[in-house]
């Protein structure tokens, strides 16, 4: 019998999964990293309606040494609803990483792919993964066709230090069960002009959907001008699943740190963030802006920098593709930043598909990665 065999998980990996799959994320001197509690199988159904995590397991010790997930959602593709694959959380113990178990985890992967649910998928790299990124375009035999599709910026914004939302025409207001179809039209015109923007009807909204879990109507703003709706987003709350942990300073910051936190105690101030202490964060998700417009989103960045801090939240969770028109503004916050790339992921039989890509901005949605 073979020492490894691919399956799906079972619910009894659920406390194993946890605590394996831990990203560490590194922006410039800062380390922070997603803990999946109380359950893995419930934090990553955010994900899509479709979710299916694949495990190498060692049949002598049965213990994973490996993983992978793939999940399908509805997504604007050339500005009509279709369905979008995403393969994440790849990840081999890199004591098996020379043998032939990632051509397995592939071939593995295509026989889920049979189902012909999607043509298409995505997924994140991190940019400074360079021998992984290498080894997945590599064209090697059982790995599908990865295509760089650019830089995407994974951004942490302060939530405090920002002023009352600007004076402007523009008025930004906490959406309510009334706004459901005004929520609907906003995402559907200025969402689906995005490339991979996520598909939703509003009952969707209401429907207490697992993917949706704890997105309700009221989590949504609206830009209004002159009567009509300009621009929304979400603050989705998923730390009731999914929580953001410090995990501590690099370089310079360490040692600047600690002379800082002596003379906290020394003061009697409160002392800074601990290794280990959660940090309050929203997912800013669903961004949709008639035409780009960069002074509407300028004024809804304010308002919900603003509702966040009062509501004692650290910092709002975004992500951006390169392209992206309204990355200026983005930048004007100061945000800690995460560099990524995003790749095309297909198959033979998705070579068409492929091809019938427009050039549109792609908007790939931070809170289901």
């Amino acid at each position: 019998m073979a020492q490894f065999s691919i399956e799906l998980a079972k619910p009894s990996d659920d406390a194993e999964l946890q605590k394996g799959l831990i990203e560490q994320i590194v922006s410039g001197s800062v380390e922070v990293y997603f803990r999946h509690q109380p359950s893995f199988f419930q934090s990553v159904r955010v994900q899509g309606p479709i979710n299916q995590i694949g495990v190498v397991r060692d049949s002598q010790t049965d213990r994973i040494v490996g993983w992978g997930i793939r999940s399908i959602r509805a997504a604007y593709i050339n500005g009509r609803a279709a369905n979008l694959g995403y393969l994440g959380g790849l990840w081999l113990d890199p004591s098996v990483r020379s043998g032939t178990l990632l051509a397995r985890m592939y071939r593995s992967f295509y026989e889920l792919h049979r189902d012909r649910q999607t043509q298409l998928y995505l997924t994140t790299i991190p940019e400074n993964a360079y021998s992984l990124r290498q080894l997945l375009t590599s064209g090697r035999a059982s790995l599908p066709h990865y295509e760089d599709w650019g830089r995407y910026y994974a951004v942490a914004i302060p939530a405090a230090g920002h002023k009352s939302p600007l004076s402007s025409s523009i008025e930004v207001i906490r959406a309510d069960s009334a706004h459901i179809q005004q929520i609907e039209e906003c995402l559907s015109q200025h969402g689906s002009r995005r490339q991979f923007f996520p598909c939703f009807v509003a009952n969707d909204f209401l429907s207490g959907l697992p993917h949706l879990r704890d997105l309700h109507t009221k989590d949504f703003y609206l830009a209004w001008e002159q009567d009509r709706v300009v621009g929304a987003a979400a603050l989705w709350n998923q730390t009731a699943f999914r929580q953001l942990v410090f995990s501590g300073y690099r370089g310079w910051r360490r040692m600047y740190e600690t002379v800082v936190q002596r003379m906290r105690k020394y003061l009697r101030r409160p002392a800074g963030l601990q290794p280990g202490q959660k940090i309050p964060y929203r997912f800013l998700s669903f961004l949709a802006i008639q035409k780009d417009r960069r002074d509407v989103f300028r004024v809804l960045l304010q308002a919900l920098c603003h509702e966040s801090a009062e509501a004692g939240v650290c910092c709002l969770l975004a992500g951006f593709h390169e392209k992206d028109p309204l990355l200026p503004e983005v930048w004007r916050h100061r945000p800690y930043v995460h560099c990524r790339r995003v790749y095309l992921v297909y198959w033979e039989d998705g070579i068409e598909f492929r091809r019938s890509l427009q050039d549109l901005v792609p908007y790939v949605e931070l809170a289901t990665l």
